[in-house]
């Protein structure tokens, strides 16, 4: 009986460690794009995340429907990207299917303050148009 104890509380303590873990990362703050020293970046620069962009966004079928997509969100201290909306969006589901792409991101190359990688909010602004 005190060997199950035993392995209750410890695995209820490290349940506890690993959720405080989790909590920090998402606590920290989050800096916005222009205060930052160094910025986020798609791996290979922005042409490059325009290029994975449009590769895999599939346009909807409307015709002749020109628009700027908005896009923000968090690249976290890791280069992993969390917290993705669609800010503003042409419609015809534009923004949802913005933010699938987007979700399928490699990780970005965080952005740093004082040397240190920081949680970043970023806006991508992304053009559409249908022929």
């Amino acid at each position: 009986m005190k060997l199950i104890l035993f392995f209750a509380i410890t695995f209820f303590s490290l349940q506890t460690l690993q959720a405080q873990d989790t909590n920090e990362v998402s606590e920290a703050p989050v800096l916005e794009a222009k205060d930052v020293d160094v910025q986020p970046e798609f791996p290979g620069g922005i042409e490059n995340c325009y290029t994975f962009f449009y590769k895999n966004f599939k346009k909807p079928e409307v015709p002749e429907l020109i628009g700027k997509i908005f896009l923000g969100f968090i690249v976290e201290t890791d280069g992993s990207l969390t917290d993705i909306r669609s800010i503003k969006d042409p419609g015809f589901g534009t923004g949802a299917e913005a933010e699938r792409v987007l979700q399928l991101s490699p990780k970005w190359v965080p952005g740093k303050k004082d040397g240190k990688r920081v949680r970043v909010r970023y806006i991508l602004p992304i053009g559409i148009h249908t022929e």
